[in-house]
């Protein structure tokens, strides 16, 4: 089987190929499990791990926070500069993952719901959603998923408030589109959730 290069992923990935997407995958989950018991202790949320480190840097490619230039693979740091990236994409993947690790650990006991509704990350209200506050940010939600897509609202719904798996959602929805492609979705999905809650509180006039 052919092997790529790391900016031929770039490219490939950032190009939407097929070929290039499979192989990656692979690529990236062999050199995971492999390397996983030199970094992690805990062997039952490995998958978990994976998935989510491998999503992130797939997103980071796919958004071209990881590209080319001048034929060298680089990153936009923090303060949007383009440098060279110091290390391979695999071993860049496993520095995602050992922030996903400590994450993980921190947020063991929390239920994807509550992820769902804590896209408020302010405790100030306006005065017409005092009172409660959980029932004013789930408010606060349900009004921003108004304004989401219909498919975002679909994902997110099926996923969060009907704890359906990926694979799942993908038997139902029947779309054109791989598991990694599904949880891509959703990830932007939530964080277009979070936008459109954050601008409200904007619009209300709330100072944060």
């Amino acid at each position: 089987m052919k092997k790529y290069t790391d900016i031929e992923i770039v490219i490939g990935l950032q190009k939407k190929n097929s070929n290039i997407e499979r192989w990656f995958f692979e690529e990236c989950k062999d050199y995971f499990m492999n390397k996983f018991h030199e970094i992690f202790f805990d062997q039952d949320q490995r998958e978990e791990i994976f998935q989510d480190s491998f999503l992130r840097l797939w997103t980071q490619i796919e958004n071209k926070r990881i590209c080319i230039d001048h034929n060298v693979v680089c990153r936009i740091n923090k303060d949007g500069h383009c440098v060279p990236l110091t290390c391979s994409l695999t071993t860049f993947l496993m520095a995602i993952a050992k922030n996903e690790y400590r994450e993980l650990i921190r947020n063991t006991k929390e239920i994807y719901l509550q992820d769902y509704y804590d896209v408020t990350p302010y405790n100030i209200l306006p005065p017409c959603l005092e009172g409660d506050i959980d029932e004013a940010r789930k408010q606060l939600v349900d009004d921003c998923l108004q304004q989401i897509s219909p498919r975002c609202l679909e994902i997110l719904t099926m996923f969060y408030i009907h704890g359906m798996s990926l694979d799942e959602i993908l038997s139902v929805r029947k779309e054109n589109t791989s598991k990694i492609g599904l949880k891509s979705a959703k990830y932007k999905c939530l964080n277009t959730l979070r936008d459109k809650v954050i601008h409200l509180l904007r619009d209300l006039r709330i100072d944060f």
